[in-house]
């Protein structure tokens, strides 16, 4: 059910359900990535990107309707109740523990399968056969890799993956592969099956990932890992790592100020490095350091009243982070 899986993205500190949904759903706001950072569950971003808002919701409101989550003035908190019902949950609907959302397991997972039809047909020369996936950009993609592919060193790459994985995932992935005369699972029957093979995946991708090889034909499907900063927030940030500022860069890129400072602020939650002395001035940053209860943002900006928004943010990302360094004094 999907209660069992929504339950286990809160704790006793107050969470935003909209903020749970856009995590899972992939919905990269500033607000979203900041909850999952402070929420130490940025790993699942992207987990479940067909998610129904509304049957999400509805989870929700089932959680608090029994009593296991309550609500407060800044989100939802587990109860004693729901910490029970958790424990539970987190059983009968385990989180995929080889997931990492650079994997990109939404376009992968299709075209995967997809290859894996292809080639089993062709084993058989069998050319009349529905393909599983009807996605016109799957099956072009799929085509290409074909086009340039020498099938039997391909079927031993995969065989070599297989090994590599641990037998009940390997077994798991198998029992999900169509091809010829052979007709796995073509959807999981279940939330727990769903994530069952997201796991066996996420696992086969970590393999794949490990070659490093372009010329291998399972990192050519894959296409490497994905860039979780979007392309005008790279531009952004290498702007600014060149000591460009930024009203020049919002000038430049035909782009807000406030964009700007949010590519920039996306960068930092990914892990990327800024020049912090550039964008925090050193008295600003001398007076941040001085703070010891730094989470709630509007009591630093009143604190530190020659700040704003966006270094506050910078100040509060890189603290979770451990990645914020005292002024030297």
């Amino acid at each position: 059910m999907l209660t069992d899986l929504a339950i286990q993205f809160f704790d006793t500190q107050p969470r935003r359900e909209r903020a749970v949904f856009g995590l899972l759903a992939g919905k990269k706001t500033i607000s979203n990535l900041y909850a999952a950072l402070t929420h130490q569950q940025l790993q699942w971003l992207q987990l479940y990107p067909s998610l129904s808002k509304e049957l999400f919701l509805q989870a929700v409101a089932q959680l608090k309707m029994h009593g296991q989550l309550t609500t407060t003035e800044t989100g939802l908190v587990l109860t004693a109740k729901g910490q029970q019902f958790q424990r539970q949950a987190a059983k009968r609907v385990p989180l995929p523990t080889y997931y990492q959302p650079w994997m990109h397991l939404a376009k992968f997972a299709p075209r995967f399968f997809l290859a894996i039809q292809v080639l089993s047909e062709a084993s058989y020369h069998s050319q009349a056969y529905r393909p599983i996936s009807t996605d016109w950009a799957n099956q072009q993609a799929v085509k290409r890799w074909y086009r340039q592919l020498n099938i039997e060193s391909a079927i031993a790459d995969l065989i070599a993956l297989f090994e590599r994985l641990p037998p009940q995932l390997a077994d798991i992935l198998a029992a999900n592969l169509i091809g010829h005369d052979y007709a796995g699972q073509a959807q999981p029957p279940t939330l727990s099956a769903h994530f069952s093979r997201i796991n066996a995946l996420a696992a086969l991708v970590n393999e794949i990932a490990a070659i490093k090889d372009e010329g291998n034909p399972w990192y050519e499907l894959w296409g490497g890992p994905q860039d979780l900063v979007t392309r005008p927030a790279r531009y952004s940030l290498q702007q600014v790592q060149a000591g460009v500022g930024l009203k020049a860069i919002a000038s430049k890129s035909h782009r807000k100020l406030s964009t700007v400072k949010e590519h920039l602020l996306l960068a930092a939650i990914m892990g990327e490095s800024l020049p912090v002395e550039e964008l925090i001035p050193q008295p600003i940053h001398q007076a941040l350091d001085q703070i010891d209860q730094w989470q709630d943002h509007q009591v630093l900006l009143d604190t530190v009243p020659a700040t704003d928004f966006f270094q506050v943010r910078l100040f509060q990302i890189l603290k979770l982070q451990g990645r914020w360094s005292r002024v030297a004094t």
